[in-house]
C-alpha cells in the first residue's frame, strides 16, 4: 500500500536493506496480518540471518501487538496507521479532516480491489438495492471528502484523474493534501531512532498492547 513511498525512501537514503513486499489487503485483516508478519519475522531471521528488521506499518487495528523478535532489533514507526506515516502527527491528520469524514488515499491505495467504489460495486452484485445501499452507508456513510496525500513519489495527475472521478460519484468533497515519506527515509536511515516517533525492541522482546498506546 505504500511502495511507491518505500521505492523512494530506499533510493534517496542509499539503503541495502532486503525488502519483503507483504500482500496489500492484509491491513484489513489484523489477526491474518499478525500471523503473516511474525511468520515472516520469523524466516528473516533464520534465513537471512537478519540483525534489525524494520516494519513498514502503523499498528493496523493492533496488528502489531505479539509480534516478537529473537536474536535481532524489532523497529516500529509509532503512529497509528499509514495514513498518519504519510501526514506526520494525528494532529495535523485531525487538521486536514476538519471535523470532515476524509478518505485519503495515494497512488497505491486507490489501485486496488479494495477501493471504495469496487466495494459498492461488490455489494449492488450481491444484494439488492435497497440492502447495498443500507449496507454501505453503514460502511461508508461518515466520509464526505476523498484526500489525496501527494507524498511527492509518484505521477499525481492520474491518481488525481481517478480521484476526482470517485468523488463525483460518491458526492463527495475533493481535496489535495501536501505529505510526504519522512517516517520511512527516517526508518531506513538507520538510527539512532527517536523513541517518541518509532519503536525499538531488542533481542527475544515483544510489541505489546501497552507499546501501541499513543498519549
Amino acid at each position: 500500500m505504500m511502495e511507491a513511498e518505500a521505492r523512494a525512501a530506499l533510493a534517496s537514503t542509499g539503503s541495502r536493506a532486503e525488502v519483503i513486499w507483504m500482500e496489500k489487503g492484509l491491513h484489513v485483516r489484523p489477526d491474518e496480518l499478525r500471523t503473516a508478519l511474525q511468520q515472516t519475522i520469523d524466516r528473516a531471521e533464520k534465513e537471512l540471518g537478519a540483525e534489525r528488521i524494520l516494519l513498514g506499518y502503523g499498528f493496523c487495528g493492533n496488528a502489531m501487538a505479539g509480534l516478537h523478535v529473537g536474536d535481532c532489533e524489532l523497529v516500529l514507526p509509532r503512529i497509528d496507521d499509514c495514513i498518519t506515516l504519510f501526514i506526520g502527527s494525528r494532529e495535523r491528520k485531525a487538521a486536514l479532516e476538519g471535523g470532515v469524514g476524509t478518505m485519503f488515499q495515494t497512488s497505491d491505495w486507490s489501485d486496488t480491489d479494495e477501493s471504495v467504489l469496487s466495494q459498492k460495486s461488490r455489494l449492488y452484485e450481491d444484494y439488492d438495492e435497497d440492502e447495498a445501499e443500507e449496507i454501505f452507508q453503514m460502511m461508508f456513510g461518515h466520509y464526505h471528502r476523498i484526500g489525496v496525500l501527494d507524498t511527492h513519489c509518484y505521477d499525481l495527475e492520474p491518481v488525481l484523474e481517478s480521484s476526482r472521478a470517485v468523488a463525483q460519484a460518491l458526492g463527495f468533497e475533493h481535496c489535495v493534501y501536501d505529505a510526504s515519506n519522512q517516517f520511512l527515509v527516517d526508518l531506513l536511515s538507520g538510527g539512532p531512532f527517536d523513541e517518541k516517533r518509532f519503536i525499538v525492541k531488542g533481542p527475544y522482546d515483544t510489541i505489546t498492547l501497552q507499546d501501541l498506546r499513543i498519549e
